[in-house]
């Protein structure tokens, strides 16, 4: 595998006027992604999984099943060998999330920091590690700029806060509480 900047920067060269949406056959395209990895046409089973006419009616979706494939179709990346299962379980599960909380999806090939997460996502999901990273540190560089953990912290937070207010709100009831019982005896 090479370093991490080069599938950064494969992804920000993504052709995104060569990539004609309307006539993308999401099956077609990962049969012949997955061939030079597998040797096998036709992985229909595997490929099964993939809701085809789903993914064609969201243009956020079938871009980035455009933008990975052209991503793993690279004949320079130096991919190690991965599982196909691992691909659609990543494309089926955490492609469909991205798809929704990035638009459009050319948001990832513009933005270094948004290509860096979606690299990362996949080679964890693939369980590829870059040249010259050891899995703790790509591990910890992933979380750090995963819109999904993110959102995952944000939202532990707002609970977080919700219970301190209403930890403070049921403070000030006891204390008003006290104070009225305390007046009442005077």
């Amino acid at each position: 595998m090479k370093e991490i900047r080069y599938y950064i920067k494969r992804i920000t060269e993504f052709p995104e006027s060569e990539a004609d949406l309307n006539h993308l056959q999401v099956s077609l395209l990962w049969n012949d992604v997955l061939y030079p990895f597998t040797k096998e046409l036709g992985r229909k089973k595997e490929l099964a999984g993939l809701d085809e006419k789903e993914i064609s009616e969201h243009k956020n979706l079938l871009g980035l099943h455009a933008v990975i494939a052209y991503l793993l179709s690279d004949k320079e990346g130096e991919f190690s060998s991965f599982s196909a299962d691992a691909l659609i379980s990543f494309l089926k599960n955490k492609l469909v999330n991205y798809s929704v909380l990035v638009t459009p999806y050319t948001e990832w090939t513009r933005d270094g920091e948004r290509a860096e997460e979606l690299v990362r996502a996949l080679f964890s999901e693939l369980f590829l590690l870059p040249k010259g990273e050891e899995e703790k540190y790509f591990q910890d560089r992933f979380r750090s700029i995963d819109t999904m953990e993110r959102i995952r912290i944000l939202e532990e937070s707002k609970k977080a806060q919700e219970r301190a207010k209403e930890i403070l709100r049921k403070i000030k009831e006891a204390e008003e509480q006290e104070a009225a019982s305390k007046y009442n005896r005077e």
